[in-house]
């Protein structure tokens, strides 16, 4: 059975006054119009260094002590959720899913995420929850606690 397009296509990168209304829309990828999620995308491909490498952006990044990135295990929003710890589609599809370590991003370091892993600052957490359901309680013992100094 072929899969289907995610269901958030209704924020097709084209059409900019969607983005500049919708702030979820600023965080669409297409993973089967890469290009135009380049070139359109008015957030996102910029923040990831994926239009021009931005040496400021990669610096500040960099500067953090722990870049802490939670999953959350039974998110509804987020697709693929494997993007919450920066993984994404193979190339050109959206059915095979690249950890971190195995996208672009990561292989030619350009946000600095391959360093910053290498220095053990990338912190991945998760959480059996849907979209940032969380108590106090867990977000104080798991993250303020542990990474926060």
């Amino acid at each position: 059975m072929p899969h289907t397009t995610p269901k958030y296509t209704c924020c097709n990168v084209k059409h900019n006054w969607i983005q500049d209304s919708l702030v979820q829309a600023q965080y669409w990828h297409d993973p089967l119009h890469e290009e135009d999620y380049r070139n359109y995308s008015i957030f996102l491909a910029d923040i990831n260094n994926e239009k021009v490498v931005n040496e400021e952006y990669r610096s500040n990044l960099k500067k953090l002590e722990n870049f802490v990135m939670v999953k959350f295990l039974k998110d509804s929003m987020v697709v693929p959720t494997e993007s919450e710890w920066f993984g994404f589609y193979s190339p050109g599809q959206d059915q095979e899913i690249l950890s971190l370590q195995q996208t672009e991003l990561y292989l030619e370091d350009r946000l600095g995420l391959k360093e910053m892993d290498e220095a053990g600052k990338l912190k991945f957490v998760s959480v059996d929850g849907d979209h940032l359901e969380f108590s106090d309680e867990w977000f104080l013992q798991e993250i303020v606690d542990k990474y926060v100094t």
